[in-house]
């Protein structure tokens, strides 16, 4: 490796290194004020796998009834990450989000009652939230919700 890699190497790890810190009050009041900015940081740390960062904006952006916060909490939740797995918690965390518009949090519902896996499996609850989810834009959702549709209509036909 040359000497203008490693320096290169050296610089970027400080930078990670300074941007790992915790953010303070005010930052996190910053990011509260301009959601979407405050969203895209919020990402940007979950993807460098800094989750108490990540959960600390997008609790802050909760607070502040940004619905894809909630979304993006119950994730934590549901995976573990920077947190202990717990399914209640992420339910609870989807179910706020999905009553608060969020459509990738009906989604999720939609499929987490469809699948059965952290909750009993509820066909109802699960064409609800899908269709909720479709009427908000979600593509994936109208094609599951049809997909469910005509599974029951040849259920129905037996």
């Amino acid at each position: 490796m040359n000497i203008r890699r490693c320096l290169a190497a050296l610089a970027l790890l400080h930078a990670c290194a300074a941007s790992a810190q915790a953010l303070d009050a005010d930052e996190l009041a910053d990011l509260a004020a301009r959601p979407s900015i405050g969203l895209y940081k919020a990402y940007a740390e979950f993807k460098m796998a800094r989750y108490d960062s990540a959960r600390s904006i997008w609790e802050a952006l909760a607070a502040k009834g940004v619905a894809e916060a909630w979304f993006h909490l119950g994730i934590l939740a549901e995976d573990g990450l920077g947190e202990p797995r717990d399914a209640s918690t992420a339910l609870v965390r989807y179910r706020r989000g999905a009553e608060a518009g969020s459509a990738k949090a009906q989604y999720r519902l939609g499929l987490l009652h469809l699948e059965g896996t952290l909750l009993a499996q509820d066909r109802a609850q699960a064409r609800y939230w899908l269709a909720v989810a479709a009427a908000n834009g979600d593509d994936e959702a109208a094609r599951r919700l049809d997909a469910l549709r005509r599974e029951t209509a040849v259920e129905a036909q037996r």
